[in-house]
């Protein structure tokens, strides 16, 4: 079997002329995103399927072999895995002749019509990266047929290591870009009231803007986009004490930011109530050293993250509330030492790499797979969506409902 495995239709992620080959061995930095993408064209090569990977820019590879999008021949493949931007609600990158058998990778939480006109359109499936991004898409017709999860994998170099030793005061590992979408306004805010209520915690702050663009312009702070730093940033940082400065690590390597991590008491991810994550692989890599991971419970961090010893997951949107979760944990540290312990046999068992290439497997051969849709309801909103679908009505509901929507089924209804 011959496979294409895509990476995002725009932007620079690796320096010119650096291979692939780092990623996997945990010495180059890169976004969830592009680390799960390459991952799984590894994990597929392994089994022993012939795997091409296409990205925007020109690079290397020992394992397989590696395509500029322009250069793709699409006839040429079995199955094609393609990153979202490569779907416009119209047209495929690589032609609507090939939609058939291409799978449609989510990443990021998408809007009705794409996955709604990928379906019409003869797309053969769309893979979510959780289940909760799954349903969001309940009222598409032919949801429980087209519509189907494949978890993201982790790096495996991120495990415990008893020979990195806490320092003497505590600190708290941020890991995630450093962008307004991210959760970093969230973070600040949280921080801050931290530093108000004088915890005995560090703040590290592990990312940077160009681990989603190597050609990202950044502030004379050198940490964030000009307007993010100047506007946000430097202000949040002149109003804290000297001793609740945040270190920032900078855009760290899988092998850098594992030694981080196992040297921090504690990881938080993306604390955004809005802007939430569909998977957060950054969330998946801490546990896997065995640390309790601190958040929102919104979006695929509810299936991330571990919190049976310590609920480390803040249940509405007060950026207090977290800080208030992160006091309580370190007034609870055999609690928090349980739960990364635990938390660390979860993520190992449930989004191993053998369990995520199974997952694809079945995929591509057509076999039932792991995790399943939700088949029932949990919320009012599940009976509305099923509603919609079951009297096909669905269409017409977010045609008037979503401007963005709207005009991409008008696009449709245009052809």
């Amino acid at each position: 079997m011959k496979i294409l495995v895509s990476l995002p239709k725009k932007g620079i992620y690796l320096n010119e002329g650096e291979s692939i080959d780092k990623i996997f061995t945990g010495d180059s930095s890169s976004s969830g995103t592009i680390s799960a993408t390459v991952r799984l064209a590894s994990l597929l090569h392994d089994h022993g399927f012939t795997i091409c990977l296409s990205s925007n820019q020109e690079v290397s590879c020992s394992q397989f072999t590696c395509l500029k999008h322009n250069d793709v021949e699409p006839q040429e493949f079995d199955w094609l895995i393609v990153h979202e931007s490569h779907w416009d609600g119209m047209s495929l990158t690589f032609g609507n002749e090939f939609l058939h058998k291409t799978f449609l990778w989510l990443h990021l939480y998408s809007c009705f019509a794409m996955v709604y006109s990928f379906i019409q359109a003869g797309g053969n499936r769309v893979i979510c990266a959780s289940i909760d991004c799954a349903n969001t898409f309940r009222a598409v017709p032919e949801w429980d047929k087209k519509i189907a999860v494949a978890y993201n994998s982790y790096n495996e170099i991120f495990s415990p290591d008893v020979a990195q030793i806490e320092t003497t005061r505590k600190s708290l590992i941020f890991i995630g870009a450093i962008r307004p979408s991210k959760g970093f306004p969230e973070l600040m805010k949280t921080w801050s009231y931290l530093a108000q209520n004088q915890v005995d915690l560090e703040l590290k702050i592990a990312g940077s803007i160009r681990i989603h663009d190597k050609n990202a312009s950044i502030g004379p702070l050198g940490i964030a986009e000009e307007n993010f730093e100047t506007n946000q940033i430097k202000p949040w940082l002149d109003s804290l004490p000297e001793r609740y400065q945040p270190r920032f690590l900078g855009s760290l390597t899988p092998k850098q930011l594992q030694a981080e991590i196992n040297q921090s008491w504690a990881a938080i991810v993306n604390p955004s109530w809005y802007a939430t994550e569909t998977f957060c692989i950054s969330a998946v890599e801490a546990q896997a050293c065995n640390k309790t991971v601190f958040s929102v419970a919104r979006g695929g961090l509810k299936e991330t993250i571990y919190r049976e010893n310590f609920n480390s997951l803040a249940t509405d949107p007060n950026p207090d509330t977290l800080g208030n979760l992160i006091i309580q944990g370190l007034s609870a540290e055999k609690n928090i030492n349980e739960n990364g312990l635990l938390a660390g046999e979860y993520v190992r068992n449930k989004f191993s790499n053998e369990s995520i290439k199974k997952t694809w497997i079945n995929l591509l051969e057509g076999k039932p797979n792991e995790p399943q849709i939700p088949k029932h309801w949990k919320t009012s909103k599940d009976i509305v969506c099923d509603l919609l679908r079951y009297s096909n009505t669905s269409k017409l509901y977010y045609f008037y409902r979503s401007p963005h929507d709207r005009k991409i089924l008008g696009l449709q209804q245009r052809r």
